[in-house]
Parts: structure tokens; sequence; C-alpha cells
């Protein structure tokens, strides 16, 4: 296994940081995203990124603007509409995106407003699903749906509506588990994304 390099890119004037891993002929691309209190070198922490990696996926975990170690951004621009921006300027190809908690929400705004960049969504605890009941079932990418029965800050009726309203979707529950259910059982929620992702 490589181990995941850590990469600085000047976004229109900020520094943004991300780690990096992989295939160098991949089969696919996956972009990790991460809840407010965690950062990109959770995911390299939680083993993830090497089980991705066998997999022959190019993995990049990204610190979102103001979070981790990178700067936030000068103008005012939404955190979708910077996905978009920073995949194009990095010239990646379409990708499987995975957003947990207030990432899923972000994930989720990237599924409906630029639906061409995504191989497939995995949305985790995602936060204010709510607020997007009418768009849901614009989503055409191929979802996974990840969810902590017992979460406390996004509350499970959320992973109910979002299996409901996509049409191309699945859902993981944990029973005994909360808003991190991923990190809290992640040999579970890695065996069930690689699979999704295959």
């Amino acid at each position: 296994m490589t181990i995941p390099v850590d990469k600085f890119v000047n976004f229109q004037g900020s520094m943004l940081h991300y780690l990096i891993c992989g295939a160098e002929n991949p089969g696919s691309w996956v972009i990790l995203l991460h809840g407010k209190r965690f950062s990109a070198k959770d995911w390299k922490e939680s083993g993830l990124l090497a089980r991705l990696e066998k997999e022959n996926c190019k993995v990049l975990a990204l610190d979102l603007p103001g979070y981790g170690m990178s700067e936030g951004l000068p103008a005012e621009m939404s955190f979708e509409d910077f996905l978009f921006a920073f995949s194009k300027q990095l010239t990646l190809p379409a990708f499987h995106l995975i957003g947990p908690s207030f990432s899923g929400e972000i994930a989720l705004k990237v599924a409906i407003k630029y639906p061409d960049l995504l191989l497939s969504l995995t949305l985790v605890d995602s936060i204010n699903v709510d607020q997007y009941e009418n768009q849901l079932n614009e989503i055409a990418a191929k979802t996974l749906i990840v969810w902590g029965k017992e979460d406390q800050i996004a509350p499970y009726d959320f992973a109910l509506l979002l299996k409901d309203k996509i049409t191309n979707s699945q859902l993981l529950t944990f029973d005994h588990l909360g808003h991190t259910c991923y990190f809290d059982d992640m040999a579970t929620f890695s065996q069930k994304l690689l699979t999704f992702l295959r």
C-alpha cells in the first residue's frame, strides 16, 4: 500500500489540503468529505483509505475550506459550487462521493446540482435532509444511505425519506449506533461500501 500523500493546492488564493493515494490508472475515483468535528486524517486513521486503494481506487480525502489544514475561501461560495470548481481545477473524472453528517448535505446538493460529476453517492447520517425533500427524486446517481438508528443529530426518519425518494438507493442501518456509526463499526461500513462501489 502507498502511504497517503499530503497535498496542498491553491484554490482562488486559498491553500486547500487533501490526502491522496491509490492506483496510477485507477478503476475509479473516490472523494471523501468529512463531518464538522473531523478531517481528512480521520479517514486515514480509520483504515478506509487502505481498503479503497486495494480495490484499485484513487482516493482523495479532502479537508473542506475552513476545516482541518485547509484555509477558508476568500469569496462567498457554496460548498457544492466549490466542489464542482475544485474537481475541474484538478481535472478529475466523474467520481464516487462520500459525505457524512454536515458534508452529507453538501453531497446531496452536489448530486442535485451537478449530477454529471458523480458515479455514485454515499450519504451517512446526513443533516437537513428534510429541506431537500422536493428535490430528492431528481437524484439519478446510485445511492448508498448509511444510518445509525440511535442518531440524536440526524433522525432515522431522514434515512427513510432518502430511501423513499431516491429511486436507485439502498439503506444500511446500524440498529444500536448513533451519528458516527461509520467510524464506530468501520469493518461493516467499509465492507458494505466496497460492495456498493463495485
